[in-house]
């Protein structure tokens, strides 16, 4: 690991990237036959501001402490979730799950909050570098707790009370280039833009 990525200032933009490897045949009679060849992965381009020498230098320099693809580092998430539970700090699973479970047992919530998290919504689990992504609105109930359906489905197993982060979780992610660049021009302001792949540690 080769530590987390600046947080500032934002990017300028985010191409991001649901990946889910799959294997189609269509037979001469129209029908399909599919299977998934690959676990789910997150991807994104990154374009960060125009920026000024010093900090262009820093965030340059950090990438390429990465050595192209060898490296893992963190990113964290550049924007809010919307679930109104995103400011809770104390979310925990209840209960064990196992690896393939897409239904998970939170509490720690505001009780009986509408819509404590939204479909599309980051979360990540503490003992996992996989980020998961909320699949639709959930209330919490009258003791703070709610079943949350993910995608994927869990790549590892839950503890009972393991910690879950509700709102901007970290990545772990490479660079799917081993070459990386920077552009300026007369105004003095730089460009970086790179490419990276969520990795399953």
């Amino acid at each position: 690991m080769s530590g987390q990525f600046p947080t500032s200032p934002n990017f300028r933009s985010l191409n991001f990237t649901d990946n889910r490897p799959t294997l189609l045949n269509q037979t001469l009679s129209g029908k399909k036959q599919v299977r998934q060849i690959g676990s789910q992965y997150f991807s994104f381009t990154v374009q960060m501001p125009p920026l000024q020498q010093e900090k262009a230098q820093e965030v340059f320099a950090f990438l390429q402490k990465q050595k192209g693809s060898f490296e893992d580092f963190t990113i964290v998430a550049p924007l809010d979730n919307l679930g109104a539970g995103k400011s809770e700090t104390d979310i925990q699973v209840v209960g064990s799950h196992t690896s393939g479970d897409a239904s998970i047992v939170l509490d720690g919530f505001t009780a009986s909050q509408t819509g404590a998290l939204k479909a599309g919504d980051l979360i990540k689990f503490a003992n996992h570098s996989k980020v998961y992504m909320v699949q639709s609105d959930i209330d919490s109930d009258s003791g703070g707790a709610l079943t949350v359906l993910i995608s994927p489905n869990l790549v590892a197993s839950l503890a009972d009370n393991e910690a879950v982060t509700v709102n901007k979780p970290s990545f772990t992610v490479y660079l799917e280039n081993n070459e990386i660049m920077y552009s300026t021009d007369a105004s003095g302001f730089y460009s970086i833009s790179f490419d990276v792949r969520e990795v399953i540690t």
